[in-house]
């Protein structure tokens, strides 16, 4: 018998069968690199979790954890998939997420709010903050990640490229439909902007970055048309049109003293505290005025949206620093209307000028001088802060020169002695002592013993000088005195997380000391006055009878309204009532006409501060057309929301 190859035929060769240890060759290779990196990514995120819950408390609920490793597992191999090897990986990895959860946790402690995508934008702020051992660590913080990235990504791999392109394609689809991803994430996991630190909990931190991101971008591809911000402007100030002209006004000396982290301490019962801290001269003042308050939109920082609030009469209905990209218009705020009126308007504040973006903001809404640290000899330093003292002393005496001319002068002063975490020089050694100290109460009310007197003798001198003067006198916002509103939950003044907050807590959470004092006059009676209506109180005061922009937004009849990032407070003017909050999405009846002024308000903020400013003077002829705005919702629509008089 011939053979196939004797037959002149090609031999039928069978492969032979490979052993079964190189038939998963493949697999193990897989294995291989799989097994350690996702051991490592669930080992960076049980060890940040852990470190996040010991040391602040704050970590996502159990029943999330499946959901977030597994984003976590997904954003590190895209991470991996573009770096160098393993070693570089995952020690650009751990940084990262170590930074990102520390920094998470570390901003609750002291807001009490995580992560959010204006943080991101508003970095640079935080370095301006210290200039001791802490901005170079905040340095070398933010710089790590970055060079450990630079040296951990393969650049000249092609693969490297592909990720990237994939992940460009991808951003650009997140951006280009981020109203509907937004609507649709809410829809799923919800959204509860009073309480950011529960959604974070719901969602962890790469979902909840995700989540507020789309929100944000969102808001950029909503659009005003001409008859919806006409509707808003006839639902807010029904049978009046605003006007844009120079207000005349009694010619009197205006001085706002803003105080950093003003707060009567001795609401801390359980705290122990000596003595009262606060000069008998300021408790006398605040006696007489019945004890009046001011509302704040903010808590422990962000004093620039209650500055906003007090310059140019909106409210701040956002989780966002105002300044900083949502006031884009020159604006006839409070400085403008007193520039216009002759006043040299004039803001004073020993911190970097940059911060928060003021320089733009202050030029934007009619400052014609703005001194910041640098303009200050810095010769009496509590810490990074100068002194009230020192501040006061060297406005007074900047400004000889305008009282010489006889020019009268807005005098904003936002001082910066009383920032935490409350550092004290040797010239003023600590006085109190407080029993019950959880972290920072302490040092909180030894520097307020400085801060009131130093206060109240440039109080004394501007009276001395001017009698006739107006000056108002408020707190920013409330103290930071530690993590988890930690020295507040012990008096049960403050509830441990802010969705636990009663009405009368939320109050709690946005009261300061507020002093009046109108020339010669007693102060002004006993008030409780959001912060927005202050604009309007001033210009009534001096005597302006024209409506125009600090006039605009009034609450309901009979109704005082404190809105605060998805919540609003409610208060009966007469005090007859119990206070409640009306949540953003809530359907009780008792919030129908409230969210409906809510929402009227966000659409004459937009236009106003960001789009074509058509309720200054709605041109003729334009109904219908639309301009690009901001919004605080993606499903805030471009429509007239139900009328003010449900």
């Amino acid at each position: 018998m011939k053979t196939d190859y004797q037959s002149g035929l090609e031999p039928t060769l069978k492969p032979a069968a490979r052993p079964a240890s190189s038939q998963t060759t493949t697999l193990q290779r897989v294995l291989r690199i799989v097994v350690p990196v996702f051991a490592w990514i669930i080992g960076v995120y049980a060890f940040t979790q852990a470190i996040a819950w010991y040391a602040f408390d704050f970590t996502v609920w159990p029943g999330v954890w499946v959901r977030d490793i597994f984003l976590n597992l997904v954003f590190g191999s895209l991470l991996y998939a573009i770096s160098r090897g393993f070693w570089p990986w995952a020690i650009a990895y751990s940084v990262l997420v170590g930074f990102l959860q520390f920094s998470n946790a570390l901003k609750y402690a002291v807001l009490g709010s995580p992560i959010m995508p204006d943080d991101f934008l508003a970095s640079v702020n935080m370095l301006m903050l210290f200039d001791d051992w802490r901005l170079g660590a905040m340095i070398l913080a933010l710089a790590a990640p970055v060079l450990l990235w630079a040296y951990a990504i393969a650049w000249r791999r092609p693969a490297t490229w592909a990720v990237f392109g994939a992940i460009l394609a991808g951003g650009s689809g997140f951006v280009e439909y981020a109203a509907p991803i937004n609507r649709f994430m809410d829809a799923q996991f919800g959204d509860r902007v009073w309480d950011q630190p529960g959604n974070y909990r719901d969602r962890g931190l790469i979902q909840h970055v995700l989540h507020e991101t789309s929100r944000n971008l969102a808001r950029g591809r909503v659009t005003l048309s001409a008859d919806a911000v006409s509707h808003a402007s006839a639902q807010l100030f029904p049978g009046k049109t605003l006007v844009d002209a120079t207000s005349r006004l009694d010619g009197r000396n205006v001085h706002l003293i803003l105080l950093e982290s003003f707060f009567d301490p001795m609401l801390l019962t359980a705290a122990g505290i000596s003595e009262d801290p606060i000069d008998p001269r300021f408790r006398a003042l605040w006696r007489d005025s019945g004890g009046s308050t001011a509302l704040a939109p903010v808590y422990g920082g962000y004093t620039a949206n209650s500055e906003f609030e007090v310059l140019c009469g909106f409210p701040v209905t956002h989780n966002a620093v105002f300044f900083e990209g949502w006031l884009r218009n020159h604006v006839p705020c409070l400085p403008e209307v007193f520039s216009r009126a002759g006043y040299r308007t004039v803001a004073s504040h020993p911190n970097y000028a940059a911060f928060w973006n003021r320089v733009n903001a202050y030029d934007r809404i009619g400052f014609r001088d703005y001194w910041a640290m640098n303009d200050f000899e810095l010769d009496d330093m509590n810490g990074p802060f100068l002194s009230d003292a020192s501040l006061y002393r060297q406005v007074h005496d900047k400004q000889q020169v305008w009282r010489d001319a006889g020019q009268p002068v807005l005098n904003y002063v936002v001082t910066y002695f009383g920032h935490m975490d409350y550092p004290l020089n040797a010239a003023r050694p600590n006085t109190i002592s407080v029993a019950d100290d959880p972290n920072m109460v302490e040092a909180y009310v030894n520097t307020l013993y400085y801060k009131s007197r130093e206060l109240m003798d440039y109080y004394a001198r501007i009276r001395a000088e001017d009698p006739d003067a107006l000056i108002i006198i408020f707190g920013d916002h409330l103290p930071f005195l530690g993590p988890n509103y930690q020295g507040y939950v012990e008096s049960g003044v403050l509830a441990k997380e802010k969705g636990q907050f009663t009405p009368e807590m939320f109050l709690s959470y946005a009261e300061t000391p507020l002093i009046v004092v109108d020339g010669r006059k007693p102060p002004l009676p006993k008030m409780r006055l959001p912060m927005y209506r202050m604009p309007s109180l001033v210009a009534a005061l001096m005597g302006d009878t024209q409506f125009d922009l600090l006039d605009a937004i009034e609450p309901p009849p009979g109704l005082i309204l404190r809105p605060l990032p998805g919540i609003t407070l409610v208060l009966d003017e007469a005090n007859q009532a119990a206070p409640f909050t009306c949540a953003d999405n809530s359907e009780a009846p008792a919030c129908a006409g409230v969210l409906a002024w809510l929402g009227e308000l966000n659409v004459l903020t937009q236009d106003i501060f960001a789009g074509q400013q058509l309720a200054l003077g709605l041109p003729d002829g334009q109904s219908g057309s639309t301009v690009s705005a901001m919004t605080e919702s993606s499903e805030d629509p471009p429509v007239t929301p139900t009328s003010l008089a449900q």
